[in-house]
């Protein structure tokens, strides 16, 4: 692989450190979805790390935008839950919050994803299929609650038997923590190669990137 192809071509300081940092944090989450310890310290720099990125990254994208600021939102809302998983909570809780963290580890994926999609070609295709990753997960869980068949599928529902003494059962946190890293390398490509900036130059006009 030539070295050109390696190069940074963001226009941005914010833009090359959110790369670095999201490919860092993409890392670490695969690398712990394989370990059932609790390495809560780890982890909890793992989640750090992700939070300082997707920041970066939505700052790139445009953070005045609706599906940006709901991206980070949601992938707030994931963070705090995960902080209250590492310190520990009591048995009858863990599953709902396991199952609260990956809906809105989803959810935050999702935003950014279909804000992707608003955007040049090549970014509409990691848009694309960030939105077909996690819509299925995403019904899995709706599902889930009303269908206990499919949601002992998907393991949804072992996330919520928890509170019964069952042993758990974190195959779907996995899941979702795996797209959410796999989300995250193809980010960080994005932006470490200047593809994710605020807008684009059509001929002489520069015009917002949702526009083109």
């Amino acid at each position: 692989m030539s070295p050109s192809l390696l190069s940074s071509r963001a226009d941005s300081l914010n833009a090359k450190v959110g790369a670095i940092t999201l490919a860092v944090a993409a890392f670490l989450t695969l690398l712990l979805s394989h370990t059932a310890s609790s390495l809560a310290p780890m982890r909890l720099l793992t989640l750090t790390t992700a939070a300082f990125a997707v920041w970066a990254f939505a700052d790139e994208m445009g953070s005045k935008k609706p599906l940006n600021r709901a991206g980070l939102v949601c992938f707030a809302i994931a963070a705090i839950t995960k902080v209250q998983l590492c310190l520990g909570l009591g048995t009858a809780f863990v599953g709902r919050y396991y199952l609260l963290y990956a809906a809105f580890l989803l959810l935050a994926v999702l935003f950014w994803s279909v804000a992707l999609l608003h955007r040049q070609r090549g970014l509409k295709i990691v848009g694309a299929v960030g939105v077909l990753a996690t819509l299925a997960p995403i019904v899995a869980i709706v599902v889930g609650h009303l269908v206990v068949g499919v949601g002992a599928a998907v393991g949804v529902g072992a996330l919520l038997s928890v509170s019964d003494g069952a042993p758990m059962d974190l195959s779907f946190v996995t899941l979702v923590e795996r797209i959410f890293g796999l989300w995250g390398y193809a980010a960080a490509w994005l932006l470490w190669r200047g593809h994710v900036v605020g807008a684009v130059t059509v001929g002489r006009v520069e015009r917002p990137a949702h526009e083109v």
